[in-house]
């Protein structure tokens, strides 16, 4: 094992174990906007999308395809980040108090956190500058050329801390919204950062996929009524999914399938969570939009045809890592993994989708840091391992909130209920929804009008 990859391990542990801890004490009030945000910072396969879209690949026969593949990559993951951002600042506004909506009360906590990470970044730019060894050279060419190593790590660095402080943030009703905005700080440094990466020789289609990214993102995020969240999340979160596994072929297409086993084993992971997440979130996204039938599609032997399936796309990603070179294999076990994600989906009712989208997100969160693993960004690692253990702990506590099982969740066995399980006419019905005395608080203190019915419950 090398000393990089071990490194990156260690930070995929430490960042996962902060992430669950983090993710604990989030009441009921903010799963939703939480999983909105998880979502947008799930968007970080935008990093290693620039890296493929710019890089120049004139050597390779197929090199186009490369090219092509990190572009749809970048637009697929800058929609995702804009979308994200834009619809959960949306929802955390209501959030407000009668001061705050008068605006009173000073700075607010908001502009404190923009502010702050904005010094932070301009140290960073000050004390690279004030390190430049030949004064009579330009800051830029500085930047693109010697401090650009220097430049990238600094700002990885802080962008971790944004999101490490973004997503504590999120878990109380009044920091939320700071929490979020810092989050999405945090992802504009990492990109800006990424930007000066020495791979990236060329910006013409970046430019293009970003500004695509922005615009139908920008619509998503703003126009999409706030009762289509969570469809509006696994849509978006789908295409976080699909720039992951899109990246991963592009890899192995660069590389010819000649990749360390340590690497392939983590591209493997990679194609395969990104594929199924890709097609599971489209069916969760098409049931709640009733596109799709909302109840249960279940038939006969379905649990053996989806062991069966995955037995053989884990036999393929196997063989791979044992092969070492190019073949079409790859190709059908991306196939088969899309495939295993609509059939994980389609047993599942409408009514249970907000669980499944928070937990398929945090397979995306897996993806982007297998995807740092392959491509060695440390950010990736740190934000894929944040996203993958906070999004899997929210699918528990919506679970929990819900009155579910989550037995159910990770086994896909949402809608069929036993027949000792049923209640009988006389006993109550329903999905049980908990509070706490402090988010009864807030939403008294952040409502403009509350209605009192006696007697009901």
């Amino acid at each position: 094992m090398s000393s990089e990859l071990e490194v990156g391990l260690y930070i995929f542990l430490l960042a996962g174990f902060l992430g669950y801890h983090i993710i604990t004490k989030v009441p009921p009030l903010l799963h939703t906007p939480l999983m909105s945000a998880t979502n947008a910072i799930a968007a970080i396969s935008l990093v290693g999308s620039l890296v493929i879209a710019g890089g120049d690949y004139s050597h390779l026969a197929n090199g186009w395809v490369v090219t092509l593949l990190g572009f749809v990559a970048v637009t697929c993951s800058a929609t995702n980040a804009f979308g994200g951002f834009l619809i959960t600042d949306r929802m955390l506004r209501m959030f407000k108090t009668a001061e705050q909506k008068k605006g009173g009360g000073g700075v607010s906590l908001e502009m404190r956190a923009v502010l702050g990470a904005l010094l932070a970044l301009a140290l960073i730019l000050f004390a690279i500058w004030a390190n430049k060894p030949d004064p009579n050279m330009g800051f830029a060419t500085y930047l693109r050329s010697d401090a650009a190593v220097e430049l990238i790590r600094y700002t990885y660095i802080l962008s971790a801390i944004m999101f490490v402080l973004g997503l504590k943030g999120l878990s109380s009703p009044r920091t939320a919204r700071a929490g979020m905005l810092l989050a999405a700080m945090g992802m504009a440094v990492a990109v800006v950062g990424t930007l000066f990466d020495h791979h990236i020789q060329h910006y013409g289609l970046i430019s293009v996929g970003l500004i695509i990214g922005a615009v139908v993102g920008g619509w998503m995020g703003l126009r999409i009524p706030m009762t289509a969240v969570p469809q509006r999340t696994a849509l978006s979160h789908s295409l976080g999914a699909l720039a992951a596994c899109l990246v991963g072929i592009a890899e192995y297409i660069r590389f010819s399938g000649e990749l360390g086993r340590a690497s392939m084993v983590a591209l493997d992971f990679q194609v395969i969570v990104g594929g199924l997440t890709f097609t599971g979130s489209l069916m969760a996204a098409a049931k709640l939009q009733e596109l799709l039938p909302g109840q249960p599609i279940t038939y006969r032997g379905q649990n053996f045809v989806n062991l069966g399936l995955l037995g053989v796309i884990l036999a393929i990603a196997v063989y791979l890592v044992v092969a070492q070179a190019a073949t079409p294999s790859f190709y059908l076990m991306v196939a088969l993994a899309m495939v295993f994600g609509l059939m994980l989906v389609i047993p599942i009712g409408a009514a249970d989708m907000p669980v499944v989208i928070a937990l398929l997100n945090s397979y995306g969160g897996l993806a982007d840091a297998a995807m740092g693993f392959v491509l060695m960004n440390k950010i990736q690692i740190v934000t894929g391992s944040l996203d993958g253990t906070s999004g899997f702990l929210l699918s528990l506590l919506m679970c929990r909130a819900m009155n579910r099982s989550a037995t159910n969740v990770l086994f896909g066995a949402f809608g069929s209920v036993s027949s000792d399980a049923a209640v009988s006419d006389g006993e109550a019905k329903g999905t049980v929804r908990s509070i706490t005395a402090d988010e009864t608080a807030v939403l008294f203190e952040t409502s403009a009008k509350v209605v009192i019915v006696p007697g009901y419950g």
